[in-house]
């Protein structure tokens, strides 16, 4: 099985070299490693030149934000599971991917495992808490079967703040979606993203989709949810 790994970077060339440090010390043998640079003047282009080796495909341009970004690493993506491993995040160890056994799940439509942030192991919530607005785990966590989902795998960049939450819940509604927890720690999130930090973008995006999804008592549920900071399943 190949594994792309999509990496989206803007101004953070140090945040970049522990990504790229972290594929390239992966103990697998069939990766295709992407980075799409959303036109930085901070050094970051030089730096995947210098680290081209180890890169399959670059880009430094212009974009309207992260999840054009990673629409565009979709499009170009030959793997059969994708990951979206951000700049300043990594694999927390070389084997994760022999780990995460996507033969044996190649009927799955997504797969994830769980992450550490700031030494700290974070465990996925139960995913029924997409239907609060809540996406259930860590998103570089996760792996995407593109063979299965094809034209379903892109991001909504309608949704500016939270197009990573619409994706997988969208893929959560799919008829026959089957989505598998594995016992792996994958990642080692950084954080501070777009999606991870309040906002009143994010409240708008997240309560437009949970509409869309599931009506006006879905938007009831995540509104109490927000008041009263308790998984409501």
């Amino acid at each position: 099985m190949k594994i792309s790994i999509i990496t989206v970077v803007y101004n953070d060339k140090d945040g970049l070299q522990k990504t790229i440090d972290s594929v390239a010390s992966l103990n697998y043998d069939n990766i295709e490693f992407i980075i799409i640079d959303g036109g930085s003047n901070d050094g970051t282009a030089e730096l995947m030149q210098k680290c081209q080796p180890n890169i399959d495909y670059w880009v430094s341009e212009a974009d309207d934000g992260i999840y054009d970004a990673m629409n565009k690493g979709i499009k170009i993506a030959n793997g059969d599971w994708l990951n979206f491993m951000n700049a300043g995040d990594y694999f927390a160890n070389e084997n994760v991917l022999n780990e995460m056994d996507f033969t044996a799940n190649k009927k799955v439509d997504i797969l994830y495992g769980y992450k550490s942030q700031k030494g700290k192991l974070f465990y996925p919530m139960n995913i029924k808490n997409l239907e609060i607005g809540v996406i259930f785990g860590n998103h570089q966590s996760m792996f995407f079967n593109k063979n299965k989902l094809q034209y379903e795998l892109y991001y909504d960049d309608k949704y500016k703040i939270y197009a990573d939450y619409e994706l997988v819940n969208r893929i959560y509604k799919q008829k026959n979606s089957v989505i598998n927890f594995v016992n792996v720690l994958v990642a080692d999130f950084e954080g501070g993203g777009i999606s991870e930090k309040p906002s009143t973008q994010k409240r708008k995006d997240k309560y437009r989709i949970v509409y869309k999804s599931y009506g006006v008592i879905g938007v009831f549920r995540a509104i109490a949810y927000r008041i009263l900071k308790k998984k409501i399943i």
